[in-house]
């Protein structure tokens, strides 16, 4: 794409500095949304105004210029700091020029610092996609000295409005595509060293990986969707297993009983009236809880495709877990892995113990006004009721009864028994003539 034919939205600080900023300036920056092309862009860096990519805030404070509140990035700023090679004879080694390049603040002739800004006509939409972009683009280019921090999408930059600058312009605006060959899943090899470092992260444009998917369109919107826009689109197609489905009772019946293979996704919960369900973070196993969740899913339904539970383990890592530490993300390329491992995975070896036999049935609760406790009261009462009539023995005496259902796992007292068999009409046992 031609630079005269682009425009990109990029957060700029509400002053401009003739100075670099001091460390309590830093921390008052407030940035604005500003839709702009490279030259608007390049003339901001080199009046003294500060630049950040695009956060949930339209107007940003350093205070939530945050991870969890990045939203996307249509630049690239690599940060030089002490070289030796200045910013000229770097550009000139370069195998792909910068959009904009420029001498930093602190730029000196033996001490050089500049930054190279590679402006896209896509979006970078995650703080995984904005590091590995990142190192594929210094890696592509050899580049051999860079302060680590570029590596992190929520990171600001100065410009440098000290009055001498260098400021240079090219005419190049880059897409995705234009580093594949260097693209790889850089966060998880340097974090997780279970990873193979030749591995090349799969997109879109290059796909290494078995052939797991069945519905192609869904395979292509994986790798380039958002996940929030995966999860719309796909809502209405994979259904989101939460629990074995449960038999269906009419509304006279106060609960709904659990079958005996019962199995479901369970999830931390505040402690609060109107609970909600605590992320996992960092630290808390969130890769083992999401391989486990998948394993459920594939209780819940055996013959589940592929494509549904990755749909599944996607909504499950969104909504439940906390996946903006870019020190340790989650991606999706680690969670088709993970996918791919549950449907390998013999499920016969897990058993999931449900203690619980019966569920209150929400439409007795409507139906007759009562609290899901009150219709609690009544389901125990009339399962227990239930219980006592299958084992009961009208030839035996009340305490020899007691003793059978004892061996049968039911412990009734003499009161209990007495009472129930009022309830149901029998007063007295009958013996065997």
């Amino acid at each position: 794409m031609e630079i005269d034919n682009y425009n990109l939205w990029v957060s700029l600080s509400t002053r401009k500095w003739d100075r670099k900023p001091s460390r309590d300036e830093v921390g008052k920056l407030v940035f604005n949304r500003v839709l702009t092309d490279v030259y608007g862009f390049a003339d901001a860096i080199a009046d003294g105004y500060c630049y950040a990519p695009i956060f949930k805030d339209a107007t940003l404070t350093m205070k939530n210029k945050t991870d969890d509140n990045f939203c996307y990035s249509s630049f690239i700023s690599i940060d030089i700091d002490h070289s030796s090679i200045n910013m000229t004879d770097m550009l000139k080694q370069l195998e792909y020029k910068p959009t904009i390049a420029y001498t930093t603040c602190s730029n000196t002739d033996t001490d050089c610092g500049y930054r190279l800004v590679y402006c896209f006509e896509d979006r970078i939409e995650s703080n995984e996609e904005y590091y590995n972009y990142t190192l594929s683009i210094i890696n592509s280019n050899n580049i051999q000295r860079y302060d680590t921090r570029s590596l992190k999408a929520s990171q600001y930059y100065n410009g440098n409005g000290i009055g001498n600058v260098e400021l240079v312009i090219n005419n190049n605006i880059y897409n995705k595509k234009d580093f594949i060959k260097y693209y790889k899943d850089y966060y998880n090899i340097n974090n997780n060293k279970s990873v193979n470092e030749n591995h090349i992260l799969s997109t879109p444009y290059n796909m290494n990986l078995n052939d797991t998917f069945e519905n192609k369109q869904f395979e292509e919107d994986y790798w380039n969707m958002r996940i929030e826009d995966i999860l719309s689109k796909y809502v209405y197609i994979y259904p989101n297993l939460e629990h074995t489905p449960l038999p269906t009772v009419d509304a006279d019946t106060p609960y709904i009983m659990f079958p005996s293979d019962y199995v479901e996704i369970r999830r931390y919960w505040t402690k609060k009236v109107e609970g909600r369900a605590i992320k996992l973070k960092d630290g808390m196993g969130r890769r083992h809880k999401l391989f486990m969740n998948g394993i459920i899913r594939r209780k819940i339904n055996n013959n589940i495709s592929f494509d549904n539970l990755l749909y599944n383990l996607l909504y499950e890592l969104y909504n439940y877990i906390s996946n903006y530490n870019a020190e340790n993300i989650i991606g999706k390329k680690e969670l088709y892995d993970i996918a791919i491992g549950v449907m390998k995975e013999d499920i016969s070896k897990y058993n999931f113990n449900n203690k619980r036999k019966f569920i209150v049935n929400r439409e007795y609760c409507i139906k007759y006004s009562m609290t899901a406790n009150q219709v609690k009261n009544i389901a125990a009462k009339q399962l227990r009721s239930n219980n006592i009539g299958e084992l009961y023995n009208l030839t035996k005496t009340d305490k020899e009864n007691i003793e059978i259902m004892k061996a049968n796992g039911l412990e009734v007292s003499l009161s209990t028994l007495k009472r129930w068999r009022k309830e149901n009409g029998i007063t007295k046992y009958q013996k065997c003539q």
